[in-house]
């Protein structure tokens, strides 16, 4: 197959969007089959993509208009976006099965519309080549996150997507503002390009640039201080979407502060916007996990644990060495596995009893025993229990904080595991141990063929982990390995 189809990685989700109101003009009820439909076309697309990349080893680049780079507008798919357009796909699809369920508020012809354009906003912003592209899909990304975050239209829904939307607004402005610095020193908006020119830029204007940059993407990648959105939203929001909001849309910002990082490590001062960033992490994970501690809502508390989490990638990237960056990236995948059974399983809950406070969970292990086992499976996970593949993802990014001489950022964040342990056996102690009244729920068949199969992917990694370390270091390696970045770019006036 030519691998120029990679670009309906795009071009799908962009079509199938303006296409829902004709699908709506002929049956209404004829929208959620059609979002089924896209996101798993997008699936197997993304799996093709996946396989192609990964069995040649080579990137798939696709030129807008064959126009080679500067010039033309370029999308670079490695390992990384490889592997995690796959995983937003996929992502999407479960949550457009569930949708199917969950989503009774009109209109769901726009929910539908929204769906897939943020689905396109993540994999776009993993895609590209160009820097002014990615903030755009950046921006696709997040009104369309906005719009979700208020399609229950409830006052705290509104309040929550008001609120995101401001600090959105000061992310895109702060980042816009980098982006225009690094492109007046260098005069290119290619990536590849800009890493080639990084080592000429003025040092002063590398770390302004850059740290206005960081502290842009530090919105959409939920890092303190700029996270007051994030567990307001993640309540508010529809269930589906709050999965996907943990799963890759945050996923997606710390992508691009992570690509953008490592493409100027050859400038001057670049290591101070590593310990700047070191600090954030950190004090994401620590305030994060004693606010988990606090909630009552089960799904507010996992909102506060996915920013935690957040945190342990960011820390892992901001380490400057190759075993950060594969720590981090096999992080992503990890949680990305494990919020989404998480916010899938506690959101089935919420729609079947009715809310997600603490008391509805209480005989949960009687009354619905197969999503209770799941919860309680991703909880052990996501405190990092032996066997199961946080456990393996955690242990590098120990490792590898500690060898790049940042002992004390990795006992902040073992400390803070400690009470992310607390709250995930209380509510595991809620589920089994505390009675509740209520006849036993017949149990959906699809929700939960989608939490058994996270499930097995979960106790899958955990007991095998190598071939998915394997994995994550490719991906790793594409951020990483800038030399090879630039080489695989055919950028104009270089090579033949």
């Amino acid at each position: 197959m030519n691998p120029q189809y990679a670009s309906l990685l795009i071009a799908l989700p962009l079509l199938s969007a303006f296409f829902v109101p004709v699908i709506k003009a002929v049956s209404k009820k004829a929208v959620m089959p059609f979002l089924v439909l896209v996101t798993a076309t997008q699936t197997g697309i993304a799996a093709w993509v996946f396989k192609e990349v990964y069995t040649t080893g080579k990137p798939i680049i696709v030129m807008a208009g064959a126009w080679r780079p500067p010039v033309g507008i370029d999308l670079y798919i490695g390992h990384f976006a490889a592997l995690f357009a796959f995983i937003v796909a996929g992502i999407s699809f479960f949550m457009a099965v569930f949708s199917w369920r969950a989503i009774k508020t009109e209109p769901v012809d726009k929910y539908a519309m929204l769906l897939m354009l943020l689905m396109l906003g993540a994999t776009g912003m993993m895609a590209t080549g160009d820097i002014f592209n990615l903030f755009v899909f950046m921006e696709i990304t997040s009104i369309t996150a906005y719009a979700l975050t208020a399609y229950n239209k409830t006052g705290e829904a509104a309040e929550a997507s008001l609120k995101y939307m401001i600090l959105g607004g000061i992310g895109s402005s702060f980042f816009l503002i980098g982006l225009i610095m690094l492109y007046g020193a260098t005069g290119t908006l290619n990536m590849a390009q800009l890493a080639q020119f990084a080592g000429s830029i003025n040092p002063t204007v590398v770390q302004v640039g850059l740290g206005l940059i960081v502290f842009g993407l530090a919105v959409e990648a939920e890092l303190f201080p700029l996270n007051a959105w994030a567990p307001d939203a993640y309540q508010a929001a529809p269930h589906p979407v709050t999965a996907m909001f943990s799963a890759f849309v945050v996923k997606a910002g710390l992508y691009a502060m992570a690509r953008i990082l490592y493409l100027m490590q050859s400038a001057s001062g670049w290591h101070n916007v590593l310990k700047l960033l070191v600090i954030m992490a950190t004090l994401t994970v620590f305030v994060a996990e004693f606010a988990a501690l606090r909630q009552k809502d089960v799904k507010r508390m996992i909102a506060y644990s996915s920013i935690s989490q957040v945190g342990f990638i960011a820390l892992a990237f901001s380490l400057g060495s190759s075993i950060g960056v594969d720590a981090g990236v096999f992080h992503m995948m990890n949680h990305a596995i494990v919020k989404g059974l998480l916010f899938l399983t506690v959101g089935y809950v919420a729609v079947e009893l009715g809310g997600s406070r603490i008391e509805n969970f209480r005989g949960l292990g009687r009354r619905m025993p197969l999503t209770a086992l799941a919860i309680t499976i991703g909880s052990l996970a996501a405190i990092g229990v032996p066997m199961f593949n946080i456990f393996w993802s955690k242990v590098w990014i120990i490792l590898a904080a500690v060898k790049a001489n940042y002992a004390w950022a990795a006992a902040v964040v073992l400390t803070a595991s400690v009470v992310e342990a607390v709250y995930y056996i209380r509510l595991i102690h809620t589920m089994w141990f505390s009675g509740g009244e209520g006849e036993r729920i017949r149990e959906n068949l699809a929700v939960g063929t989608i939490a058994l199969f996270l499930v097995i992917l979960i106790l899958t990694i955990g007991v095998y982990p190598n071939y998915f370390w394997a994995v994550a270091q490719k991906a790793g390696a594409d951020i990483f390995n800038v030399g090879q970045y630039i080489k695989n770019v055919p950028l104009m006036g270089v090579g033949s």
